[in-house]
This record gives structure tokens, sequence and C-alpha cells, in this order.
């Protein structure tokens, strides 16, 4: 083995960051439940489930942690030994990948109904927690027993981190191309679509980097702990992005309201300062599903008291002829964005 910086310091400190990310996900999940208690069953055992392997992850890292530096601090022997917390805490990390690689999957068929993409994003978060990788690395770390025997597991390591960084990847670009298929040429309504996208590409680019790390670490040096402290890591980044993406929900619908009652305010003749104000909605208040954007283009007669062609006659007329009716179009129409 290394030495304790490159090994257990490494290990260390990805306990603490990861200790850290902890916390986030704690606070996500208490808003998650004061917010969406309304959401469906699925939903919230999936919360539940990630947030209790998490837990268990964190514990298990916690006591290897405190065996190797405290229960046989000056045993040298002991550091290249593995206890059973360290073996374990591999399988915690793997169903928390599985679990958030199905849901964005799911997802992404909803927006696409394409079962290819999809087929190829389940199996590589099969991959990620399949028969081989995770199952072998767990089972390979209770046989071998020994770090320094480790560098046989280095395929087995490899394809479960590649596999993980791999769907990450996918399901980022999968979802931002079919929402940019989705764009309609009116410009709030692609802004929003942008939005949906940033959205996208953050919740696989932490997860796809750090596993990328993962993978690139392992197999340069598969002696030491550098890969392990980004590998604790990783899972935190899954439940955050998971619980991220389900609380930002009532924020982007709250755009979506805005902008489609501006466009619907703006087809009826208001001004846009009208628009925007009578677009905000109190708080607490949720605002009704909108199933589309009309325009409404209305013609105005107005009939006006005095017309030029009857002041030439100096009012000899005096009223007695009926008035000229003159036609004012309140809005024109056209695929631009009117002006204030």
């Amino acid at each position: 083995m290394d030495s304790l910086d490159s090994t257990f310091g490494a290990a260390l400190v990805g306990l603490i960051v990861g200790s850290c990310l902890f916390g986030i996900t704690i606070l996500q999940t208490f808003a998650y439940f004061r917010n969406y208690n309304d959401d469906t069953t699925f939903v919230k055992s999936l919360v539940w489930r990630s947030r209790v392997l998490d837990t268990l992850h964190l514990i298990l890292c916690t006591r290897t942690i405190y065996w190797y530096l405290v229960t046989n601090f000056g045993n040298a022997d002991n550091l290249d030994v593995t206890t059973w917390s360290m073996a374990l805490q591999t399988d915690c990390n793997g169903l928390i990948g599985l679990i958030v690689e199905a849901f964005f999957a799911r997802r992404v068929w909803m927006m696409s109904h394409n079962w290819i993409v999809t087929g190829i994003i389940l199996v590589l978060a099969v991959l990620h927690f399949g028969r081989y990788p995770v199952t072998q690395l767990t089972l390979g770390r209770f046989i071998l027993g020994r770090f320094s025997k480790f560098k046989s597991l280095t395929w087995v390591t490899c394809l479960g981190l590649g596999s993980a960084a791999a769907a990450d990847i996918l399901i980022a670009v999968s979802m931002c191309y079919y929402l940019y298929n989705k764009r309609t040429g009116l410009k709030r309504t692609d802004s929003l679509v942008t939005t949906l996208m940033v959205y996208s590409i953050n919740t696989g680019l932490a997860t796809s980097v750090i596993g990328t790390i993962c993978v690139i670490a392992f197999g340069a040096m598969p002696l030491n702990f550098i890969w392990l402290g980004f590998f604790w890591i990783m899972g935190k980044c899954y439940v955050n992005s998971f619980l991220a993406l389900l609380n930002s929900r009532d924020r982007l619908r709250d755009k979506v309201t805005k902008a489609a009652v501006q466009l619907n305010n703006v087809g009826n003749g208001r001004s846009f300062q009208q628009s925007f104000t009578m677009s905000g909605s109190p708080i607490g208040v949720k605002s009704p599903p909108l199933t589309g954007v009309a325009v409404q283009i209305e013609t105005i007669t107005e009939y006006s008291s005095y017309h030029p062609r009857q002041g030439t006659q100096n009012g000899r007329n005096n009223g007695s002829e009926p008035m000229t009716p003159i036609k004012d179009d309140a809005m024109s129409t056209s695929s631009g964005t009117p002006e204030a």
C-alpha cells in the first residue's frame, strides 16, 4: 500500500466532503416532503429508499475510517486488511446509482417514447450495480481480504464506474436533444426550454465527471484511495441531483405560467406592464394548469361625435346626419413580439 496521505487521508477527505453533501440532502428531503407531500407513493418511496441508503452508506464509511485510524491506531499491519464495512459500503452506493438512473431513464422515455435509448440507459444502470461490477467487487474484497490485492479487480471497478458515467452522460444528452426538438420559435417559450436543458445538463454533469475521475484514478493508482474518496462523494451527488430535480418543479411551473399568462394578456390587447403585473400570483396559491397559449384578435368599432368632414360644414348638419363609424384594430398579430 501507499502512504497514509494517499490512502486513508484521501478517504478521510472524501468522508468529510460527503458528510457536507449529506447535510444538503437532509435539507432537500425536508423541503420535498413539506412542498410535495401529495406526490405519488412511488416517487415518495424512491425518496425514502435513497435517503435510507445514503444514511447507511455514511454510517459504513464513518465506521470504516474509525476502525482503521482509531481502533487500530499504531497497528500498521491492519491497514492492509479489508474490514466488512469497507466492503459493504460499495453496495449502498451502487443501489443509489441504480435507483436514480432508473428514475431518469423513465423521464427520458416519457419525453421521447424511444425504447432504444431508454433500454441502453437501463442496461448501463444495471451494469453499474449488476452481477459483475458492484457484486463482484464486494465479494472480491471479502475473498481477497487485503487492499494490496485489489489490482486484480481493476476491470470490475472500471466497468461499473465507467457504465455509471456513460449512463449519466447519455441521460443528459438525451434530455437536451428531446427538449431542443420541442422549441416553438417563441422567445419566452424557448427561454423556458433552455432553462430545462440547463437543469438536464446539471443533473448528470457532477456524477459523470466524478465517475470518470474514479475510473481514471483506479486504473492508474489501484493501490491508493484517491478513487475511493471520489466514489464516496458520487453517491451523495446522485441523491442531491435527484432531490434537486424534484424540488425545482414549482419554480419551473411558475416560469411557464407567467410566460403563458403574459402571452394571453398581450393577445387580449393589454400592455406589457399590465401583463407582467397580472401574471404574478399570491404566495401559496398554485396557478391552474395551462393547456396552451391563445392569441385573440378583436376589432373595436367606435363612434366619434366629431368627424373631419363634418367639421368642414361649420356645423350645418347640427348632428342631424348619422355619425360615420370609425373602425380601429385593437391589435394586429404577427410572429414577432409586440412592442410596449
